[in-house]
């Protein structure tokens, strides 16, 4: 490799990364966290509950963990990490990711891809031909299984490896690239690099150092909150400023480590797990069957009494073991629960046997249903879309909803505004390394386009427009018949309905009534457009056409405007 090659890559590289310095793994008394190590170290004084800290449960008593029941999401996100994994364990709830991640990432009949490039001219079409053929079929292949992380846990690192001259030549994503093993630095809110367990140089004692911000690409949801009362750890000693050089400050660890699409589900998905464990634990007492069978001992002596019940209880203990071995060969197991009662009732001998079952009293779980739609509603679904087929009584049918649901549209739009970054970070990477070369945002020859569209967006954007053609044939209307009645000679008065009434520019409204009264004079035709060529007529419409549209125009909301 010549050095002015290097000396090119090196340029390309800090213009896509101009936050990025090779100093910052160099500067002394710095330190960068690695890996999940710092929140794990604190899990247990962070899940502890007052009474668990004040020792009223003992060392053994909070061993032997295997599942988290937090009502309050935690903060650290590695705890939260292992709550979201337990939750996409559910059926449910991999079914929902599943249909989000198929809606907004569906590929092509005809070229097997969900995501490729499209040339913004013709001279551009090879080499954006080539980006598809070298880049995305490559990413296409795995972008379904790199997005399930990122719906999961809000983020999934990508390890790209990129050769000079070549560009990337393959991806590596497994379990040293996922967000559990990351952490992720910026400066001045920006990218500047990664740390990790697994990111170390060798030659330099294996010590934990920042990483290039091109190591990793990050696949990383759009949507982020920000925690006000954590601040980055500092190890400078000096106060942050935003007032200090933007290129020049210490890196932080960021915040931004994107929103699960299940972070808003938690409480429901808890209280519907709860819910559903009451209604299984309602069949099995329900399966319970008490049989209380009384022995009549009276006239007998102790022994003979004892004899007597002992013999009963033995030849009931013979059968139900021979029942139950037979039965465990068929998976079940007799719940027949018998009790001897002594009792000392008139005459000898005799069995009393009672029998009492408990009602599981199911009928009703409305419950169950309430907290079900209430996790169906947060993760952006309808609950009949995640196999509770009875509820659509006839509705929207077989794939309406994702049709016509503007809630499924926004989950989609968030999975692709990550993917398209995702792709425009790995083209930068691709480029620089294959040609040298970095394109500038609103610069680049092609358009990243997906091949699922949403309906409901489209929906949308065609009543937005027909509103406008609608409102554009009022206004247009309007100003014609105001030229041709006598409103026209005022020019104070069509000045002020111009301005004031449709809020045109003022500017705009005085070259405007100039062209149309010049239009009006020299065009005795104008009025065709009402139907009639009596003045009076036009007169009497454009007052009411005025009148009706300036009371439409009070009642439009101001953000409507």
């Amino acid at each position: 490799m010549s050095d002015n090659s290097t000396n090119g890559l090196q340029e390309a590289l800090r213009r896509a990364f101009p936050f990025w310095s090779d100093k910052d793994d160099k500067e002394a008394g710095v330190s960068y966290e690695s890996g999940a190590s710092y929140g794990a170290s604190n899990f247990q004084e962070r899940s502890e509950s007052p009474s668990e800290k004040s020792g009223s449960l003992t060392k053994e008593g909070r061993k032997g963990r295997e599942r988290f029941h937090i009502r309050k999401l935690p903060e650290d996100r590695y705890m939260l990490y292992e709550i979201f994994k337990e939750m996409s364990e559910d059926s449910t709830i991999d079914a929902a990711l599943n249909i989000h991640l198929g809606h907004a990432l569906s590929a092509s009949d005809k070229n097997g891809l969900a995501v490729f490039l499209h040339p913004k001219s013709e001279e551009h079409a090879e080499y954006v031909a080539q980006l598809n053929r070298e880049l995305m079929v490559a990413i296409n292949e795995e972008i379904m299984n790199w997005s399930y992380p990122m719906l999961v846990f809000g983020v999934n690192y990508v390890r790209p490896y990129a050769q000079n001259g070549k560009g990337i030549t393959h991806f590596e994503s497994n379990f040293y690239t996922q967000a559990k093993q990351i952490r992720e630095y910026e400066r001045a809110g920006v990218l500047c690099g990664f740390t990790s367990e697994h990111l170390k140089v060798r030659q330099d004692g294996e010590q934990v150092r920042l990483a290039e911000p091109w190591a990793l690409i990050p696949l990383k949801m759009p949507v982020w909150r920000p925690n006000m009362d954590k601040e980055p750890v500092n190890y400078t000693g000096q106060a942050y400023s935003l007032f200090d050089d933007a290129y020049s400050r210490q890196p932080i660890e960021t915040q931004n480590y994107g929103t699960s699409i299940l972070h808003s589900t938690y409480e429901s998905w808890e209280m519907l797990r709860q819910s559903i464990a009451s209604l299984g634990a309602s069949r099995v007492n329900a399966s319970l069957i008490d049989r209380l069978v009384g022995v009549n001992t009276a006239g007998l002596d102790s022994a003979g009494a004892a004899e007597y019940v002992n013999l009963l209880a033995a030849q009931m203990q013979s059968d139900r073991q021979k029942i139950v071995k037979n039965s465990r060969k068929q998976g079940f197991i007799p719940t027949v629960i018998n009790t001897l009662i002594p009792l000392m009732t008139e005459g000898k001998g005799g069995v009393q046997i009672d029998t009492f079952t408990t009602d599981p009293n199911i009928s009703h779980i409305e419950d169950i249903m309430f907290h079900l739609k209430r996790m169906a509603a947060s993760i952006g679904l309808d609950p009949s879309m995640l196999g509770f087929g009875d509820l659509l009584s006839g509705g929207l049918g077989e794939g309406g909803f994702l049709r016509t649901s503007i809630q499924s549209a926004l989950r989609a739009h968030q999975i692709r505004a990550a993917v398209a970054r995702f792709v425009r970070r790995a083209i930068d990477i691709h480029t620089i390394h294959r040609d040298g070369k970095y394109w500038p945002t609103g610069e680049e020859p092609f358009e990243i386009q997906f091949n699922s569209v949403n309906t409901a967006v489209a929906q949308e954007e065609a009543a937005n427009q027909e509103a406008k053609a609608n409102y554009a044939t009022i206004f247009a209307t309007v100003l014609d018949l105001i030229e041709q009645s006598p409103i026209g000679n005022s020019e104070s008065l069509k000045n002020h309905i111009y301005t004031s009434v449709l809020e045109i520019d003022p500017e705009l409204a005085k070259k405007a009534i100039k062209e149309l009264a010049k239009s009006a004079s020299e065009n005795d035709s104008m009025l065709e457009s009402l139907g009639t060529t009596d003045r009076q007529e036009a007169e009497m419409f454009v007052r009411d056409t005025l009148l009706e549209l300036m009371s439409e125009i009070q009642h439009i909301p101001q953000g409507d405007n």
